[in-house]
């Protein structure tokens, strides 16, 4: 590993643990992480690779937007998760970013799944006495469903990745 990807990989690892903390203890992703962290992924780039750098940062910018984009417009996620992963396409490059996002989007479902499965009659009791942080307990939400923080599913997704060396 060269050290450039060192840098890289280290920006999106500290990026990724400060987007955890504050969505899990907040909802929210600010913009004083997120519009830095795209800032300085597409300068750190530039000045390291050149033109060629900024256009592959980019467009790993725009290809990690993207597939969250249509997830925010379904008002499946918040605006902060679209913009984390701009910043992260950013830095780590338009493969990597979608690959997350792939992998982000099956450890939501996986959570979806675990929350409904704990609305069976032998489970609900237990669940039912756990605190839920995050709006309406999983038990009471209706038609609206439960809600829980996107970044509950992109650090495993993340830490996934990384333990795989990345497909």
């Amino acid at each position: 590993m060269t050290g450039f990807e060192m840098i890289t990989i280290s920006a999106a690892a500290a990026l990724t643990l400060i987007a955890c903390w504050t969505d899990i203890r907040r909802m929210e992703i600010p913009n004083g992480l997120t519009v830095p962290a795209a800032v300085s992924g597409l300068v750190c780039h530039g000045l390291m690779q050149g033109w060629e750098g900024l256009g592959r940062s980019a467009a790993g910018a725009a290809f990690g937007m993207a597939p969250l984009l249509i997830l925010f417009l379904l008002r499946g996620i918040g605006g902060g998760d679209v913009k984390w992963f701009a910043a992260y396409g950013a830095w780590m490059g338009s493969v990597r970013a979608l690959e997350l996002a792939v992998w982000s989007i099956l450890f939501a479902g996986g959570i979806a799944l675990l929350l409904i499965l704990l609305r069976a009659p032998g489970l609900r009791k237990g669940f039912g006495a756990i605190a839920w942080p995050w709006g309406k307990h999983p038990l009471e939400a209706g038609k609206g469903g439960a809600k829980f923080p996107f970044m509950l599913a992109v650090g495993p997704a993340f830490a996934a990745l990384m333990w795989g060396g990345f497909g």
